[in-house]
């Protein structure tokens, strides 16, 4: 029985989402995101994959998705240093998407809903209809 979540990694280099409020209302230095969280929000609800507004971790942003037992977190990041989004120079962004699995829903053995694959590609469809070319890796 395997209890590793199959997580879905989007990543792409872009200046589209860089940050607009300064670098002291940001989670972390550096830890840009929210941005690209609250696009995605807003283009997946348009396709009927309603989520929440975006929450601020440490390393990020992320929204939630909840369908029945079906929770979905999507996480939004960048790779950068403190100041790099404030340079007008494209970042090197990583979307997650991965199901949450409660330990009754892992012991049960309930597999990955289709609905990550349906979210996952929803983000990468999103994306390259901005003209940003994207890669996609399942794991």
């Amino acid at each position: 029985m395997s209890f590793v979540r199959p997580m879905w990694t989007i990543e792409f280099d872009s200046d589209r989402f860089l940050p607009y409020l300064p670098e002291e209302c940001q989670s972390n230095p550096g830890a840009y995101g929210f941005e690209l969280a609250l696009w995605l929000s807003q283009g997946l609800a348009k396709q009927g994959l309603i989520s929440g507004y975006p929450i601020g971790e440490d390393w990020g942003w992320f929204i939630e998705y909840t369908d029945g037992d079906t929770e979905i977190t999507l996480g939004c990041g960048s790779e950068a240093v403190e100041g790099d989004g404030y340079k007008g120079k494209p970042l090197h962004w990583r979307v997650f998407v991965r199901q949450s699995m409660s330990l009754k829903q892992r012991l049960r053995g309930n597999g990955e809903s289709i609905k990550v694959s349906e979210f996952a590609k929803a983000v990468v469809s999103l994306l390259q209809a901005e003209g940003i070319t994207v890669n996609a890796t399942q794991a």
